[in-house]
C-alpha cells in the first residue's frame, strides 16, 4: 500500500474509532491488512498533525488537529490566557488541552507563522512556548493569540498579561 492510501486508512480510523495508542492503531491497521512498524505510525500521526487530546468523556484518544489557521475554530477556544515572561510565553487551556494547543504551536513554528518561536512544553492545561531571542515574549505572545483568533499576526485584541519581576525590597536594619 503506497503512504497516501495508508495514510488515508489512518484518518479514517481516528474520525471512527477511539484510539488512544500507537499500539492500538498498529492493531487496528493490522485487522485491515496493513503492516507497519510503530516508526511508521509515529510519522504517519505527524505528517496527519494527529495528536493525543482528551475526548468528550475525558479519555484521551488521537484526534486530528493542524496548524493554528482561520480554518480552524479549536485554538480560539484552546487559547484562554497568555502571560508574557523575558522570552516566555505561559499559554493556560482548558483541563487536557495543552497538548493540543502546544501540537498546534510547534506546527506553526515550523511553518514559520510563528516566526519569533522555537519551541514548546505542555502539561494537561498550561504550554510554555520559548521565544527565539530574550526580548521576543511579547511579540511571540500577540503572534500566538492573532493566529488563535485567525488575525494577522500584528494584532490581537485578547490581553497579553506581562511578568516582570519584582524589585527586591531592602530590609532595614
Amino acid at each position: 500500500m503506497n503512504p497516501l492510501a495508508r495514510k488515508q486508512v489512518i484518518a479514517d480510523l481516528i474520525n471512527s474509532t477511539r484510539l488512544s495508542s500507537q499500539d492500538e492503531l498498529l492493531k487496528a491497521l493490522k485487522k485491515r491488512g496493513i503492516g507497519v512498524t510503530q516508526t511508521t505510525i509515529s510519522r504517519d500521526l505527524l505528517d496527519l498533525g494527529a495528536m493525543r487530546g482528551k475526548d468528550e468523556s475525558g479519555r484521551f484518544r488521537y484526534i486530528l488537529g493542524g496548524s493554528i489557521s482561520k480554518k480552524s475554530s479549536g485554538p480560539r477556544h484552546l487559547l484562554l490566557s497568555v502571560a508574557v515572561s523575558g522570552n516566555l510565553v505561559v499559554a493556560k487551556t482548558p483541563p487536557g488541552g495543552a497538548q493540543l494547543l502546544a501540537g498546534q504551536i510547534d506546527a506553526a513554528i515550523e511553518s514559520g507563522e510563528l516566526s519569533s518561536g522555537i519551541g514548546s512544553i505542555a502539561g494537561d492545561d498550561t504550554v510554555m512556548i520559548v521565544a527565539r531571542t530574550p526580548a521576543a515574549g511579547n511579540t511571540l505572545a500577540r503572534e500566538i493569540t492573532a493566529l488563535a483568533d485567525g488575525e494577522s499576526k500584528e494584532s490581537s485584541p485578547r490581553a497579553v498579561k506581562s511578568k516582570s519581576s519584582s524589585p527586591k525590597q531592602k530590609r532595614s536594619r
